[in-house]
Order: C-alpha cells, then structure tokens, then sequence
C-alpha cells in the first residue's frame, strides 16, 4: 500500500486500508475505488491523506506504533467524552477569565464526571502496555496521520508521540501512565473559551484575545487539579506545556534546563518534564500536520525536522527534540516518495513507496519503485538504501 494525498488520486484507484470515523463507525471499506464524492467528503471530515492499493506493493505493512483497535477505541472515548464536556460547561461562553475559574470550582464534581472516562482509562492502559511491550520504538507517522486532521486526532497523536519518548528515556509503567494521562488533556482548557476565541485565526487576536487565549493552560490545570483521579504531576502538563526552556512560555514564565526528562528532585521551580515532553510532541504533531488558525502551514518531515531543531534549546527541550528525532524517521512506511538523485541518472524523478525501515540508519530505508516521473506504471523495483550510495529522497505531500 501507498500513502496518497486526497488531491494526488485518481477515480481507478483503489482504498488499501478501511477508513472508520472517531465513533468507530466504518466509513469506507478496504477495496472501494476512491471516487471523486468520497474525496469530496474525507476533505470535509479533516482527512488529507489515504492508502491506496499498487501493484507490487503489497508487502508493504508496518508495525503500528499503536494497534489500529487500540486507536479506534480511544477516538471513539475521547469524542464521546469531549461532546459532553463541552455540552456540560457551555456557560463558561462569553464569560471573562476570572467568571469561568469560579465557575470551574463550583461545577468540579460534576465536570469531573466527563474527564478521563472509563473509555479513555482503559484505551490509555492499552496505549502504555502496547508501546512498552516493543522492544525498540519507531514511530509511524504515515499511519498517525491517516486519522483526521482535527484537534481529536492531534490529542491522540501528541499522546502517541509522548509515551514513544517516555519508552526510549525507560520511564515505569506509572511515569508512562502519568504522562499520557497529562498528553490527553493539555489542552483541556481550550474548551472554556468562547467559541469565537477558538475559531479566530491567532494573526488577527488583539491584545484582551492573546490575554484571554493564555488563560486557558490555568483552565485545564483547574478542571484536572481539582479531580482526585488525576495525577498532580498530569494537571501540570496542561499548567506547563506553553512555557519555553528560556523563560518566555507562559502562564508563570518558568524555565527548563535541556536536560533528560528523569526523575531528579533537585529541579526546583522548572518546567515539569512530562510538560517538556508534551512541548516538543505537540510542535511536532502541529508541523506536520499543519494549523492554519495558528498560520502554521503543513511541513515535509525534512522540513518539520529542521524546524524543531530550531526551537530546541530556547524554546523546546533540546534532549527530548533529539530523543524524538531517533525515533521518528524522515522517510516512514508506507510515504510515497520521489527519486531526486540516484546513481542511475534515468530513475531521477520516479516514484515509489518506503517499503520498510532501517533502525540503525532511518534516512536509509528499503524502498519500491513502482512509477516513472510521467506516472507511468513500472515493474516494482526494490532497492536497499543502505547498500547504495548516491541516492537522495523526497516526500510527496
């Protein structure tokens, strides 16, 4: 299977894999031929990318960083749990910031109701046993991204990304249920503002819109502070994942160190490390699958990479940045790619599929020509990068 952008298919091409909407309810079934209605209707619904069957690449399946069941089960909780959230606090509308603080502690008992719901802690044990259990991580962006490109889906991804770090730094079982308890509701706090704050775009906010926005880290840290299920060290995840390793974040302007995200009681008034962790995965997440409320465009994985490398230090946790970048392959399974250089000038511009990784070199995998640079169809050719010098690779996005 091949990885193609919704705009790149054509009415003969057939969908791989089976596409299910948050609830767990199938939308369109493996082996449909995408026409131009479906397209039409998975761009209203968020989706920018689907798999589509190629001759010749019909080994190419990868290890979901998370089991396909595992992720259903938690779309479908969150989006159950988040409408009713949302239906339940509904007066926090058009309330000024102080109003809703009040409103969050006389209302907890009951909002506590729809945070980390009985669907969500069982999808979460599943997340954590499911990743700790590999014995190496690679994280599969090409099957992240196939979900929808909404704040739903970016929830998920941003939790799959922090727990892949939290396994490659040995966090326990309960760092790693902390953690993803904390990557689940960073962003909780988005729902208590109004709902014209939320769908303006950030370039047109004027100063009482930035003031209000940047209240919505205490918002969260209120609803999941004020809930004993929930760990302290989670709620300040949704406190801290805005503030920056120099002190500029916000809400309180605290500082990091760059330093491994471990345990070390001696790191007095600094930025929580499960709140770095969530940083760096949620800048990621946004990269490459783009914001354009936040005027964020949608990056290359190359371009992605260069960028985050960029806010290390300053911004974001230089260890985590490097740690994340392991693990996270430029070129994954399943991404269609173009051949920009090659020792055989006559394969430059042909297209093919990432067949499989090479974990001790992820910028040298295994990949399948499959098309010519005029899309014209070719015997699939498998060739081991790691054995051959001279080539370079480009996504197709």
């Amino acid at each position: 299977m091949v990885r193609y952008n919704l705009d790149d298919i054509q009415e003969d091409m057939v969908l791989g894999e089976s596409i299910f909407l948050p609830t767990g309810e199938l939308l369109l079934a493996a082996g449909y031929k995408v026409k131009e209605r479906y397209r039409d209707r998975l761009k209203q619904l968020g989706y920018k990318a689907v798999f589509i069957e190629v001759e010749g690449t019909e080994g190419v399946t990868w290890e979901s960083t998370v089991s396909e069941a595992s992720q259903r089960e938690m779309s479908s909780s969150i989006d159950t749990s988040s409408k009713e959230l949302t239906n339940a606090i509904t007066q926090f509308k058009n309330k000024s910031g102080e109003k809703v603080r009040d409103i969050i502690k006389e209302n907890h008992l009951y909002l506590n109701k729809f945070i980390m719901s009985t669907g969500m802690v069982k999808a979460l044990d599943q997340f954590v046993n499911e990743i700790m259990s590999q014995s190496a991580i690679v994280l599969n962006l090409s099957a992240l991204q196939q979900t929808q490109s909404s704040l739903l889906a970016h929830a998920m991804n941003v939790t799959i990304t922090s727990l892949c770090i939290g396994k490659r730094y040995k966090f326990s079982y309960e760092e790693m249920k902390q953690l993803g308890i904390g990557a689940l509701n960073y962003d909780l706090g988005m729902i208590a503002l109004p709902k014209e704050l939320v769908e303006k775009k950030h370039a047109d906010f004027d100063e009482s819109d930035v003031k209000l926005y940047k209240q919505h880290t205490v918002f969260g840290f209120l609803m999941l502070s004020q809930n004993h299920a929930i760990p302290t060290t989670s709620a300040a995840v949704a406190l801290q994942h805005h503030e920056y390793q120099d002190g500029s974040g916000f809400p309180r302007g605290i500082k990091g160190d760059n330093r491994p995200p471990l345990k070390d009681f001696s790191r007095q008034n600094m930025i929580h490390r499960f709140a770095e962790i969530v940083a760096v995965a949620d800048t990621y997440d946004m990269l490459i699958s783009g914001r354009s409320q936040m005027g964020i465009e949608q990056h290359s994985v190359p371009a992605a990479t260069k960028k985050l490398i960029e806010l290390s230090q300053k911004q974001l946790n230089a260890d985590i940045v490097k740690t994340l970048l392991s693990i996270a392959p430029v070129f994954p399974v399943g991404a269609r790619v173009r051949i920009v250089q090659a020792p055989t000038p006559q394969l430059i511009g042909y297209f093919g599929v990432v067949a499989k990784d090479n974990p001790s070199s992820l910028d040298c995998p295994q990949i399948i020509i499959f098309e010519t640079k005029n899309h014209q169809k070719v015997k699939p050719i498998l060739i081991d990068l790691s054995k051959y010098k001279g080539f370079a690779l480009e996504l197709v996005v």
